[in-house]
């Protein structure tokens, strides 16, 4: 309607402005023409004066009322385009503003508009119902309330940026939102400027889509990829822990070598390679922490029956890792003397055929420290490390009896030099 009677008013103004210059200029004429006659008929004393006054003032008004029946004429002819035009106009604005309802009520994203100076709400379309679980009669009511619909922890930031919107006309931001169900969902809004003639914004324009499934989808594929890197670290550590444990097979490598690749693997504070002697006696073969691994040595072992620990029994008979989140929450827990300040504890079996070899303890100061994962990095680690001490164990076994039977070997070469010594000494 703004723009209707905007074009009214310049039809009718540009109209009445050439009329009245017409008129103007027609009057100014027949004034002259009077003023001449009127000034030659004084100089001639043979004319009546009033006959030609009045004959000229006859002729004026018939001037003046052709003129007049023209300029009505003409009149009511732009009248008649105006009405035409304006009817036009206003059939031509009726149907934009029901294409543009058809359009704003079928599309699924929020499309709004904001006073850029109050930032109230001039509009939003019905897609704001959807997404949002808010009618629009809350926004008639509060222009304001959309505020209340940002996540907090998005709020501050958002309402920030819309405030920099209405001064420079760019907003493009991805936020929280809270439904009234609770659910949170995300959405992408993006705004423009509408500027008056003197270039000053006078409001915002936009449009919101709900990107939930879409970013759930991006977060799945960061979680993948972080996944996927993961189980390559994993799995590169693994291969060199593999790698190493069976590059040496003298014990104490092993166990070091242990110990170190599984600092890689878990953030332990604490840890013990426990070896059985019989099937319930178990001595710390191997005990380190993060700043001692591969320097400290066991020189008098700690010797411990598994029977007085309950979880260290229960991992040896069920051949399967342990993990405690917080060991002063469990009142079976018994400490190994060396390690009495630990919260959060794990445990894996060293297996070899299905058989008990030992463990590996690793504990924490901090409860809730250690996580499936670390339990399942231990586990996987458990399995080659088991095989590399069963092959230590061997090579040391090998290695006292090669020694001694080096020994006998040398005693019998020994024993042989003395009867060939004797046999010679005889007389034949």
């Amino acid at each position: 309607m703004e723009r209707v009677d905007r074009l009214r008013h310049e039809l009718f103004s540009s109209h009445t402005s050439k009329s009245g210059w017409r008129i103007s200029a027609i009057l100014f004429c027949l004034a002259f023409v009077i003023c001449v006659v009127a000034v030659l008929a004084a100089s001639l004393h043979n004319f009546d004066l009033s006959s030609l006054l009045l004959g000229a003032a006859l002729a004026t008004l018939c001037v003046v009322l052709f003129f007049l029946a023209r300029f009505l004429s003409e009149a009511r002819s732009y009248e008649s385009q105006a009405t035409t035009a304006l009817g036009t106009t206003k059939a031509s604005l009726t149907e934009s503003e029901e294409r543009f309802r058809q359009m704003a009520d079928n599309i699924q994203e929020i499309f709004w508009m904001l006073d850029a100076e109050t930032r109230k709400t001039l509009y939003v379309n019905p897609a704001f119902e959807t997404i949002t679980g808010r009618s629009c009669a809350t926004l008639r009511q509060d222009p304001l309330s959309y505020e209340e619909i940002i996540h907090p922890d998005d709020r501050v930031e958002v309402l920030l940026r819309l405030d920099q919107a209405t001064r420079s006309g760019d907003f493009d931001e991805k936020f929280r939102i809270v439904v009234p169900g609770g659910e949170v969902r995300w959405v992408w809004s993006r705004g423009f400027p509408v500027r008056d003639d003197t270039g000053r914004i006078r409001r915002l324009v936009g449009t919101a889509l709900d990107i939930t499934t879409q970013k759930h989808a991006e977060d799945e594929v960061v979680r993948n990829l972080a996944l996927a890197q993961a189980a390559s670290s994993e799995a590169d550590a693994m291969r060199k822990a593999t790698l190493a444990l069976t590059q040496d097979l003298r014990m104490d490598r092993v166990l070091d070598t242990l110990l170190g690749s599984l600092l890689e693997l878990v953030p332990y504070e604490s840890a013990q390679i426990l070896l059985l002697e019989s099937d319930s006696r178990l001595y710390v073969a191997r005990e380190a922490s993060p700043q001692n691994v591969g320097r400290q040595t066991v020189d008098h072992p700690v010797t411990m029956n598994a029977s007085d620990f309950t979880f260290m029994q229960r991992a040896l008979t069920s051949h399967t890792g342990l993990m405690i989140p917080d060991t002063r929450q469990e009142s079976e827990w018994r400490p190994i003397e060396s390690s009495a300040d630990i919260r959060s504890w794990l445990s894996v079996p060293l297996l070899v055929s299905h058989q008990a070899l030992g463990l590996l303890s690793l504990g924490h100061s901090t409860p809730n420290r250690f996580t499936e994962e670390h339990l399942r990095f231990a586990e996987s680690l458990a399995i080659p490390a088991a095989a590399a001490i069963q092959n230590a164990r061997l090579y040391e076994c090998a290695k006292i009896y090669g020694a001694e039977l080096e020994r006998r070997t040398s005693d019998l070469q020994e024993m042989q030099t003395v009867l060939q010594r004797f046999h010679g000494g005889r007389p034949s």
